[in-house]
């Protein structure tokens, strides 16, 4: 993530004084004639200049943006052609215009037109199938975790199965990030594959929460990096105004996966669970086979010696990253420990909250800091408008979708009366209008570009289908909620492919890893907080109603958290008394009604965001170090004309 480039910004012309610009072009001038004598490469179209807070020079000359790095004695110099009208703009937060087109940054020298061939299609394949793999697996425990639960007793502990997933699976993807400039992308996606496959054996084979979870640890963290360099690959090989099409088709093998889950998950509920993790291990050798034949990229600039090697990974933020993962763990402790209203005044949630919110400080303060000369959430990437919109909005859209799904499957068993299997089935409206729009809003992102218009109904039309919900919280009517939910679908499916290519937009291919990586980790932290968030408003909602159940058996198994391992219909139903099971169903349809709310609040200030956000020209161009392997052939002496 910019792993050998110190923290710089981009600045732009200065268009109002002329003599200023003459001292411009005579310092870049000497910097050029000192860059030569000092036996380094000046080809450039122009001069650049090191912009760091202390250093006191001049901004650099007309149209362009400069990024120095250095390392001992050698100094790297690479230019960003800049338009003018960009130049005012791109890297400030404090220009509100909206409606003004801009350019895109790749409006320079002329770079190769991209083509695809065989390659392409190949190396893109075996980059799906892992994607499959993931998606699938951080859905399919959803309609299956009631059953899980009971067969391993893990009661309060039930909602950390998937909450251990998702936060594994996010934490280590900004250092991902870093480590793919270093080692390159190909030999990482296969260790993430590797690491998956180890976490599906552990959790297949657990016979105890602890062992479930330290499965789950370890199948995120290699879901994380698939997730991650699936997008790093995409990025390297598809030039930004074509990659929507790609994208789409990449979104909604992942949305397949998700839909595909929840189905199988019901279905391996009835038959044996265990399946929902074994079924991952022939998956993931067929994936290694694939990418080794078939996933041949470039290395960038690969360590030619071990000491360059151990250089390069110990320039890595691991302080960081270590903040980073123990403040979001105790943030997370405090929302999964809360089971009641009063809970929040212990002292252990002041404690993890506390903690975890000034960990979250720290991070940033040190991220910022001169200390940290490699972050890997570099602060310049955070440099325009656009792009910060673009992360708010993609931590909310994984808020609501992920959130919504996970919910749905209890709201079925519980207030429908459905099996796990129906479940499964009737969470299909949904998450196949998410695979269908996916693979539409790529293809329409590439075509016209208007990726706010497309923000702004998706979230409008989630609002709508999450505000029906609220009202209509505890009708049975199944065809009323396969609406719903299929309204909620329809505006996530729309925005689902258009959150990384607008992070990026308005940013450079030189900075692909370090944008992706902060886009995964926040997209996951908002699927992270869609399941923690209300889960602790679900129990302690479900706390405070529980005296209106009449039966004290059930108040006792529903108290202190367990209220998501007994929501399906066959533990109700056991109970033989109407009025109880009716007292039930209303505990969890009012719970729910506020997980819902809290989602419908998100949506609508997901819209208000889409404001924020400025229309910006997809580029053409593609400029990487890590695209395909291209294969050369030696013309000898004789064959010269």
């Amino acid at each position: 993530m910019g792993l050998f480039h110190p923290r710089v910004r981009p600045t732009c012309r200065a268009e109002t004084d002329t003599d200023s610009m003459i001292e411009i072009e005579s310092e870049t001038e000497t910097l050029a004639r000192t860059s030569s004598d000092s036996g380094i490469d000046t080809r450039s179209d122009c001069c650049p200049t090191p912009i760091h807070d202390d250093d006191k020079v001049k901004p650099p000359p007309p149209s362009y943006a400069s990024f120095i790095s250095s390392k001992e004695k050698g100094v790297v110099i690479s230019t960003i052609p800049l338009t003018s009208s960009e130049c005012s703009s791109s890297s400030s937060l404090d220009s509100w215009d909206t409606e003004k087109e801009k350019p895109s940054r790749f409006s320079g020298p002329a770079v190769p037109e991209w083509r695809r061939g065989a390659g392409f299609w190949r190396c893109f394949t075996a980059v799906c199938i892992p994607i499959l793999l993931s998606a699938f697996e951080g859905s399919v425990v959803s309609t299956a975790l009631p059953t899980i639960s009971n067969s391993l007793n893990l009661g309060s502990n039930s909602s950390w199965v998937a909450t251990s997933f998702l936060l594994a699976s996010i934490v280590f993807q900004p250092l991902y990030g870093q480590l793919a400039d270093i080692l390159g992308r190909r030999p990482l996606m296969m260790a993430a594959v590797v690491i998956f496959g180890i976490g599906s054996a552990i959790s297949g084979w657990a016979n105890s929460s602890g062992v479930l979870i330290l499965g789950r640890v370890v199948q995120g963290m290699g879901s994380g990096g698939i997730d991650l360099f699936a997008e790093l690959i995409l990025c390297d090989i598809i030039p930004l105004q074509k990659r929507g099409h790609y994208v789409a088709i990449k979104a909604a093998v992942y949305a397949l996966g998700t839909t595909v889950g929840p189905l199988l998950g019901g279905v391996f509920a009835t038959m044996n669970w265990r399946w929902c993790f074994g079924i991952n291990i022939p998956i993931c050798l067929v994936a290694l086979i694939l990418m080794w034949f078939w996933l041949r990229l470039n290395n960038g600039n690969p360590s030619r010696t071990w000491d360059e090697l151990r250089y390069k990974v110990s320039q890595v933020d691991f302080l960081g990253i270590t903040v980073l993962t123990a403040s979001v763990i105790m943030l997370l402790l405090a929302f999964t420990s809360a089971v009641d209203v009063e809970s929040w005044n212990s002292p252990p949630i002041i404690i993890f909250l506390t903690t975890g919110f000034s960990g979250i400080l720290a991070f940033a303060l040190w991220e910022r800091s001169d200390w940290c000369s490699h972050p890997i959430m570099a602060p310049h990437v955070f440099s325009n408008r656009t792009t910060v919109a673009a992360f708010v909005i993609t931590v909310i859209h994984g808020f609501i979708t992920y959130g919504f799904q996970f919910y749905l499957p209890p709201f079925f068993q519980v207030i429908l009366g459905s099996s796990p299997t129906e479940s499964g089935v009737l969470i299909l409206p949904c998450t196949l209008t998410i695979v269908i729009l996916a693979a539409l809003g790529g293809p329409l992102l590439a075509k016209f570009g208007r990726y706010r218009l497309m923000h702004r109904m998706g979230f409008v039309l989630m609002a709508a289908g999450l505000f029906l919900c609220v009202v209509y919280e505890k009708s049975s009517s199944t065809a009323l909620w396969i609406f719903f939910s299929f309204l909620v679908g329809t505006g996530s499916g729309i925005i689902v492919s258009t959150t990384l290519p607008t992070v990026l937009v308005q940013l450079t291919d030189k900075e692909n890893a370090a944008a992706t990586g902060s886009w995964a980790f926040l997209r996951g932290l908002g699927s992270l907080l869609g399941v923690a968030i209300p889960n602790a408003a679900f129990n302690a909602q479900f706390s405070a109603s529980l005296g209106t159940v009449g039966d004290s058996s059930a108040q006792t198994q529903l108290s202190n958290g367990q209220a998501y391992e007994h929501a399906s219909a066959s533990w109700i139903s056991a109970f033989g008394k109407p009025d109880v099971e009716d007292q039930i169903r209303g505990v969890f349809a009012s719970s729910l009604k506020l997980v819902w709310f809290i989602f419908l609040v998100m949506a609508l200030l997901g819209a208000a965001v889409t404001f924020l956000e400025r229309h910006i020209a997809l580029r053409k161009e593609l400029d990487s170090d890590f695209g395909l392997l291209e294969k050369t052939k030696t013309i000898s002496a004789d064959e010269k004309v």
